[in-house]
């Protein structure tokens, strides 16, 4: 089934074809499900139930820093373009066309004629330039993404135009992400930063009915949305279980439809049952330990190489994930371009560990706090290898186990010491990781660590402005090579991004990024 329907294909110039020679580097990861036989053709109607461990914090991309957010401001917003099925092509959305100007510091697009908020009103070229004007505003979340953009105009009723201080290499594959959502000026002005996260109008499949914060979630029907035919669902309703084995139970019984977060000790049960489709996105998320640097003597640099190197990355892999994650190589994901595992990367190494420890501000050792999701079987258990393996160096690290929305509060607000959680680009390009992570002017404090390094930021900067791919790829080893030296995160494993759906869901594909959409689910009960 083709998701995509679009009249016009992009034209292509120089530079678009330099940027573009990015995609050649990439591990296509992709998904498995289950096998059946699912009806020949699409079943309008019906509300499908997700059962997801958090609940979101916001439908506004310009605060938003959780997973669960993203995804759903992905079905009430579209950007201009977006990632191909490939996972690695931009695609019309949006915008049916675009092209680069001579010296690469513009880029025009042809919006999409007819398209309609899901209130009706018409979406005009001034709606597209404001808000990407905004997602381009540097102390947005997710401005860095878009660092050379210096304005976004209106040139006519059907063309925007992007212009840059300077050349910029990610510009396709930041705007295919949620941080360049397209919304309404109208309903902005309306409600304000503070209330437009609580009142979004966008022009996706769905649009939100109501939000009953900590409990549910419930979209329905974009009636004038601009796919012809989609989406097939009535609505799409997320429910808030934090427990991995109420969650089962729940799809189990039918109360749930999909369910996200699959617990790998739990999958190969799963896999038996006959009305239960697994879908696995491999080489898309890295499983990653975030360090406070504000909490004494995390700042030391030979404390967290310490930290770092008491982590048994195989014995995780083979005991939480039993066999479906690989040991980390390198803070992104095997997906992302100009990935590299030949930097030095860390490994398990307790001697190794006692001597960065010796070395550091805290000779004798100290006491820590881990932080993980109550209910998260798999992060616990990585918490509990972990801090076995820490004691015997002579840091005491206790866990604290906090409800799980909760916990990404306190992550947010830097309310914590050490956190366990996963990093998921959405983008094949790891400009989003580095700008967010390693460039602490983006906005983000260096995703909550405190993490300061001037030779990173400026690494960051210029890879950003090369076009030639390999002199990018040579600048994103030394990024990762120097990330192993400084460790301001500790990466773990490799993990496939696990859901799990009823035999009655079709259409239920997770993207190469782990992100899903419903424009093309439906369900025959």
């Amino acid at each position: 089934m083709n998701r995509f329907n679009h009249r016009a294909q992009p034209r292509t110039t120089r530079w678009m074809r330099l940027a573009s020679a990015l995609t050649l580097t990439i591990l296509l990861a992709g998904t498995s499900r289950a096998a059946g036989s699912a009806p020949a053709a699409p079943v309008k109607g019906g509300t499908l139930t997700m059962a997801r461990s958090t609940d979101i914090f916001t439908f506004d991309p310009y605060n938003t820093q959780d997973d669960n957010s993203i995804f759903t401001e992905a079905t009430i917003f579209d950007g201009l373009v977006r990632l191909g099925p490939d996972g690695k092509s931009v695609i019309p959305a949006l915008a049916t066309a675009w092209h680069a100007s001579k010296d690469g510091k513009a880029m025009t697009f042809t919006l999409r004629p007819g398209v309609r908020f899901s209130d009706g009103t018409p979406l005009t070229s001034r709606d597209v330039a404001w808000s990407l004007q905004r997602d381009a505003d540097p102390k947005g979340s997710w401005g860095f993404l878009f660092a050379p953009v210096t304005s976004v105009t209106a040139d006519s009723a059907n063309a925007v135009t992007i212009h840059m201080s300077s050349p910029f290499a990610p510009l396709l594959p930041a705007l295919t992400t949620f941080a360049a959502s397209i919304y309404s000026k109208k309903v902005y002005d309306k409600y304000g930063r503070t209330g437009f996260g609580q009142h979004p109008l966008g022009t996706g499949p769905f649009m939100l009915k109501q939000w009953n914060k900590g409990v549910n979630l419930e979209l329905v029907r974009n009636p004038y949305y601009w796919e012809a035919g989609k989406p097939y669902l009535d609505g799409v309703t997320f429910t808030v279980v934090g427990d991995d084995n109420t969650k089962i139970l729940q799809l189990q019984s039918g109360q749930a439809d999909i369910i996200d977060r699959v617990p790998p000790n739990l999958l190969a049960q799963l896999r038996t049952n006959p009305k239960v489709s697994i879908e696995s996105v491999k080489g898309t998320a890295v499983g990653w330990i975030t360090i406070n640097e504000a909490v004494k003597p995390l700042g030391d640099v030979n404390v967290r190489r310490a930290l770092a190197w008491a982590l048994d990355r195989q014995s995780i892999a083979r005991n939480v994930y039993f066999g479906v994650a690989t040991p980390a190589k390198s803070v992104v994901p095997s997906s992302t371009f100009y990935y590299d595992p030949n930097t030095n990367p860390i490994g398990y190494d307790l001697a190794k560990a006692k001597q960065f420890l010796a070395k550091s501000s805290a000779p004798h050792g100290f006491s820590v706090q881990i932080m993980v999701p109550s209910g998260d079987a798999a992060e616990l258990g990585i918490a509990t290898i972990w801090s076995s393996a820490l004691k015997q160096i002579g840091i005491n690290a206790s866990i604290l186990q906090v409800e799980a929305t909760t916990a990404q509060d306190r992550y947010n607000s830097e309310k914590y010491q050490i956190w366990i959680s996963q990093w998921t680009n959405d983008t094949p390009d790891p400009d989003e990781f580095a700008g967010a992570g390693l460039d602490y002017k983006a906005g983000q404090n260096s995703l909550h660590t405190g993490f300061k390094n001037d030779q990173m930021s400026a690494l960051v900067e210029q890879a950003r402005q090369q076009l030639n791919p390999q002199k990018r790829a040579q600048m994103y080893s030394e990024i990762q090579r120097l990330v192993n030296d400084y460790v301001p995160f500790i990466y773990v494993d490799e993990v496939p991004r696990l859901y799990a759906s009823a035999s009655s869901v079709h259409g239920f594909l997770p993207n190469s990024q782990g992100k899903y959409g419903f424009q093309n689910v439906w369900i025959q009960r």
